[in-house]
């Protein structure tokens, strides 16, 4: 199994965040702007994506700053989760916007319209590379759940425009303005299926699923492999947001090892948790083997 890895320094992430709201506000207003002046439902709709980008991203930046807070009394794991519940809803987000987007291209493709394309050429590529620009910003914090919600909101929308940007050409070269709902049907199954699979990562995350990184029985032999470890039993491994992994265990020792051997295997046993498999708080609950023999604790529930 690979070790843990780390992305960039956490304390650049604040204002890369910001940077990437002020950009897709820029690219709302000009887009909004320009597909209403050409009557193109397919820039209007990269418009609203952008939109959700940009509530997208503040509900980022605002879990970023709560997930940095310190554990409570009534928050002893601290806001880690933030970061998930932004995931989740900037998922529900883009699909609701996907679901107005489809309506209103159906509406369009019974009712074709003319659109200037030049205009839409323009503003299209304008948006592909600011979105490209704004995701680009955020590389390297890929791991944290509520961060790859908001570059897959910005790297959606920057192949979006691509769309528009061809749709433009086409019906700039041959009137096709049919191909402007049809690129808007496109580009709203894209976004809900890729929003499908945020909902299912940060919905496992909340049911403490095991992590998708993580393969409990590897986790299991490798601890009874340790020195002066008889059985392990009730393990768990869930996560408290995409980047921090949590374990808890019984760990059975024999009856007649001394107690800083049983202490010195605990910590071998945090060591290689932390090392090979990236958990960063494991509870081990030692139990003795004459208090499990003819009892269940070689058994899982």
């Amino acid at each position: 199994m690979a070790g843990h890895k780390h992305g960039e320094a956490p304390g650049k992430l604040g204002p890369r965040l910001v940077v990437s709201i002020a950009i897709n506000l820029v690219i709302f207003g000009s887009q909004l702007a320009g597909g209403l002046l050409a009557g193109s439902l397919a820039l209007v709709s990269d418009a609203l994506h952008n939109v959700t980008d940009v509530v997208a991203l503040a509900l980022s930046y605002g879990a970023y700053r709560i997930s940095q807070r310190p554990a409570s009394r009534r928050y002893t794991f601290a806001f880690l989760r933030a970061e998930v519940l932004a995931a989740l809803l900037n998922a529900l987000g883009l699909i609701a916007i996907s679901a107005f987007i489809a309506i209103e291209a159906v509406q369009r493709l019974m009712n074709p319209q003319p659109v200037a394309s030049g205009i839409v050429i323009a503003f299209a590529a304008f948006g592909m590379l600011a979105n490209a620009f704004a995701a680009w910003l955020l590389r390297g914090h890929g791991s944290n759940l509520n961060v790859k919600s908001a570059v897959l909101h910005l790297v959606s929308d920057s192949i979006a425009s691509v769309g528009v940007l061809l749709a433009g050409i086409l019906m700039r070269l041959y009137g096709w303005y049919i191909v402007d709902p049809i690129v808007s049907l496109v580009l709203a199954a894209w976004m809900t299926h890729e929003s499908v699979g945020l909902l299912r990562s940060a919905a496992h995350i909340l049911m403490q699923g095991v992590p998708e990184s993580v393969e409990l029985d590897m986790v299991k032999a490798a601890m009874v492999s340790e020195p002066g470890v008889e059985v392990v039993h009730d393990l768990h491994v869930w996560a408290l947001s995409a980047e921090s992994i949590v374990l808890s265990a019984h760990v059975v020792v024999p009856h007649a090892q001394p107690q800083h051997e049983t202490t010195a295997t605990l910590q071998r046993i945090k060591r290689m948790l932390h090392d090979r498999f990236g958990v960063e708080h494991a509870t081990l609950e030692i139990e003795d083997e004459d208090a499990c023999a003819g009892g269940d604790c070689g058994q899982d529930e």
